[in-house]
């Protein structure tokens, strides 16, 4: 796998925590929530079935379909596929045991608008999953997989949805704990890069008319293109050797993107390219951006093309400017969560894990979740 997925980008979705009918072993408890051994394994299902098809969308080749070989591959910082997955369970596990107790504790439990509106999401979410599934007797057939019916999904959603609104009440807009600009600012200066890039097409050109413009294909919209000749491929690497060279050396790199650059897109962002580790554009770049030092340029192959990057100082305050907003739109997500880690790391240590219940075996002997029950994309 080329590289490890951003999950916090790809699960800014329904979470759905799930209980069982048959008797079944805690696997985690806090207070007085717990949450079954046959709840991990529906939950476990969910996010086996999510990460699947979230890592196909972002380019990881199944040739064959589902294959369990999958959760082998390991990403760049070490850890397989699966091991992420489980871990994101526990995770988000551990958040809805901690978030259902402090909803208990909080105005919210006597809130009747909020138990209103907990019952109708409740009831929204079991009504999509019937719909979905086709009858009642083919969802309780799903769940059943990992001993559950609808009526043990109805008491699910409302613990997950407990959950949720302390989530919201806490770190959403208006929250005790919402995001503020300090915040935003530091997360900014530590987490992102700052480049600009000058790109030499080294594959495909435009297909011209005779007064030499793009010829337009009315079909798809899109300009008609056609492959190099080895002879041009040459030339254009000579192209962008020759623009690296004189971006080495100190030249003036807006002067050398308004000669060689052909990416048009780039006239759109002046400040630059706003880049952190998890960006999702080619690898290649993401790690040149990250790995270079201020004021250094580098010659890199991508799948757009060649080329040339120089990295520049964060100035302070370019996350809040509207056209660079494109940069930023997990910004503010990423900071709730690890807020939220912080604030939860205190209940936490508190929850309760049996030894006897092995998440690695779980994860190995349970099928992806059934795709007429997942979110759609």
């Amino acid at each position: 796998m080329k590289k490890a997925i951003p999950f916090l980008l790809i699960f800014c979705l329904l979470f759905p925590l799930c209980a069982c009918t048959v008797s079944s072993a805690a696997y985690k408890t806090y207070g007085k929530y717990e949450i079954t051994e046959n709840q991990y394994k529906y939950w476990t299902a969910y996010y086996k079935a999510r990460f699947f098809s979230s890592v196909t969308q972002y380019g990881y080749v199944v040739s064959d379909g589902y294959t369990e070989a999958i959760w082998d591959e390991k990403g760049e910082d070490g850890k397989t596929l699966g091991e992420q997955v489980r871990e994101y369970v526990d995770k988000m596990v551990n958040e809805m045991l901690v978030g259902s107790a402090l909803y208990d504790g909080s105005e919210l439990y006597n809130d009747k608008e909020n138990r209103e509106l907990l019952k109708q999401t409740v009831d929204e979410l079991v009504q999509k999953d019937l719909t979905n599934a086709g009858s009642r007797g083919e969802l309780n057939a799903i769940l059943g997989k990992y001993g559950m019916n609808i009526d043990v999904l109805r008491r699910v959603y409302e613990f997950e949805t407990r959950a949720m609104s302390v989530s919201e009440k806490l770190f959403g807009e208006g929250g005790e704990y919402a995001v503020t600009d300090e915040e935003r600012e530091d997360y900014y200066q530590k987490n992102y890069s700052r480049v600009k890039h000058i790109l030499i097409k080294n594959e495909e050109k435009y297909v011209l008319d005779e007064k030499g413009d793009p010829v337009m294909d009315v079909y798809t919209g899109r300009y008609k293109t056609e492959p190099l000749t080895d002879e041009e491929k040459a030339e254009k690497r000579k192209t962008a050797e020759e623009a690296y060279e004189k971006a080495k050396n100190g030249e003036d790199f807006e002067k050398l993107s308004e000669e060689y650059n052909e990416d048009g897109g780039m006239t759109a962002y002046t400040d630059g390219y706003f880049i952190s580790d998890d960006t999702l554009l080619d690898e290649n770049y993401v790690k040149t951006a990250v790995g270079l030092e201020v004021g250094e340029a580098a010659f890199v192959e991508t799948s757009y093309g060649l080329m040339v990057i120089k990295k520049y100082a964060l100035e302070p305050g370019l996350w809040a400017d509207e056209k660079n907003a494109v940069f930023f739109s997990s910004m503010d997500g990423n900071i709730r969560e690890n807020k939220k880690a912080e604030y939860y790391e205190k209940y936490t240590a508190e929850i309760k894990t049996s030894p006897d219940i092995k998440p690695e075996e779980i994860f190995k002997n349970t099928e992806p979740l059934d795709s007429r029950l997942l979110p759609s994309s």
